[in-house]
């Protein structure tokens, strides 16, 4: 336990010296739902719940500044670690003799060195995922199949991509195991956290646009626009990755254990198909760890095999090394001096029951400024959701006129300058309002 708490706290340490980004709708989508908007009607997204609509969220529970924000960070690190763990006692520990004891931490080795590489320095839903997987995994090796599907039945409500992993593991409950008994039991598992969820919208009466944001528009506007496919260099680094687990296909004295932890593996990747980034990979990571883990257990014992493992080993040292070179830091990203600045401009020309307006920039502002948006209507101003809402956000902002506007003409996201997906607001922003301060591109605006 102490090689563990050791292993945990290098991750830990590590972290701490790199920059950091924590995400900014894990703020303002908290902050708003707690000041009264209602998700879905008011603050237009396309998410689950999780823990940012529900009344127990992450900002009732704490999480406020970037501070408390990496804590979570090192918090959410240390329960996988003790999860992956946990695991991997389950997988090893009959195969093992006293004195080998060792390979128990060959998956928590493998998370510790490749974690912080795969964005692990960010904080987003897909941070949090692994630990209702992993937890579910765990339940479900030792039996506890209707709370292995309760978990997954909770990470669905944090992120919809988890559904591909339910069906894989329902089928393979199905066919492997041959229990239709087993599968209801699963089910029920599975539905207990979903019912809650239907709950909590019907009280609402937010149905229609929960569908839409959820489903309809997942699977048309932002399915068209919103998809980000990964480049050449990033794949090569994935599959140099997560590559090397596939030797654990031919270790036959942990065959069975192989199929289930690739059924949550691929299911768990289906987070990246939506959008490419390496913090997508996060929920797919801890799994990858603990084929590895079989990996090197099989090709230890082949003395030509032991060059691959060397190679491997030369690989990531070098790609680590080029990770480290330009992500070392204190920066925390979407919070640094210039948002602070823009923070105490708009608190001292408005007050806290006075709205303000964000255009093209700093999405989190209201919660850093402890304001409202106009009409007390909140979007994203990304591409796809503009060109769905930009109509209801002008009305917002023509029939409840913000005191202070905040604008930035440069913003892009994939090359596309923001501004030029909201023209109608841009213009009426332009004729109504007037620069009275810029701080670096982010122009402060008051009425004329």
């Amino acid at each position: 336990m102490i090689f563990l708490i050791l292993i945990i706290l290098a991750n830990v340490l590590i972290l701490s010296k790199l920059n950091f980004l924590p995400y900014p709708e894990l703020f303002v989508y908290p902050y708003l739902t707690n000041h009264g908007l209602v998700p879905y009607r008011d603050i237009l997204d396309q998410h689950f719940q999780g823990l940012m609509f529900f009344p127990i969220n992450l900002g009732s529970l704490g999480m406020n500044t970037p501070g408390s924000a990496r804590l979570w960070q090192y918090g959410t690190v240390a329960i996988i670690h003790i999860l992956l763990f946990l695991v991997g006692k389950q997988i090893f520990k009959s195969n093992l003799k006293s004195l080998q004891q060792s390979w128990l931490f060959i998956p928590n080795l493998f998370f510790l060195t490749w974690q912080p590489y795969f964005e692990g320095w960010v904080l987003w839903i897909d941070s949090f995922l692994p630990i209702f997987t992993l937890t579910s995994l765990y339940l479900f090796k030792v039996k506890r199949v209707f709370w292995s599907g309760f978990f997954l039945g909770l990470a669905l409500l944090f992120k919809q991509i988890i559904l591909p992993l339910i069906v894989l593991v329902g089928i393979y409950i199905l066919f492997k195991e041959k229990k239709f008994r087993s599968l209801v039991i699963f089910g029920f598992g599975v539905i207990l956290p979903v019912t809650f969820l239907s709950l909590y919208i019907t009280n609402l009466g937010v149905w229609k646009d929960f569908i839409f944001w959820t489903i309809t528009f997942n699977l048309t506007t932002f399915a068209e626009m919103g998809r980000k496919f990964g480049i050449f260099s990033q794949w090569v680094r994935v599959i140099g990755v997560y590559g090397f687990a596939i030797f654990s296909l031919f270790s036959g004295k942990y065959r069975n254990d192989v199929i289930l932890i690739g059924i949550f593996l691929m299911g768990s990747m289906a987070s990246i198909y939506a959008r490419f980034d390496f913090i997508h990979l996060q929920p797919s990571l801890p799994f990858v760890a603990l084929l590895s883990a079989i990996s090197i257990n099989r090709l230890i014992k082949k003395k030509y095999l032991k060059m691959l493992i060397a190679v491997y080993a030369l690989t990531s040292i070098f790609l680590l090394t080029q990770f480290y070179r330009g992500n070392m830091g204190d920066r925390v990203l979407f919070f640094g001096s210039s948002e602070n600045k823009v923070v105490a401009e708009i608190q001292r020309l408005s007050s806290a029951d006075e709205k303000i307006f964000a255009l093209g920039t700093l999405p989190h502002i209201y919660q850093l400024a402890d304001r409202l948006p106009p009409g007390n209507i909140f979007v994203f101003q990304f591409p796809w959701f503009m060109i769905e809402v930009e109509d209801r956000i002008l009305e917002a902002v023509i029939s409840d006129s913000p005191r202070v506007v905040i604008r930035d003409l440069t913003s892009e996201v994939e090359g596309h300058k923001l501004i030029s997906f909201m023209p109608k607001i841009n213009k009426y922003i332009e004729d109504k309002y007037k620069t009275v301060e810029r701080i670096e591109n982010i122009e402060i605006m008051v009425v004329k």
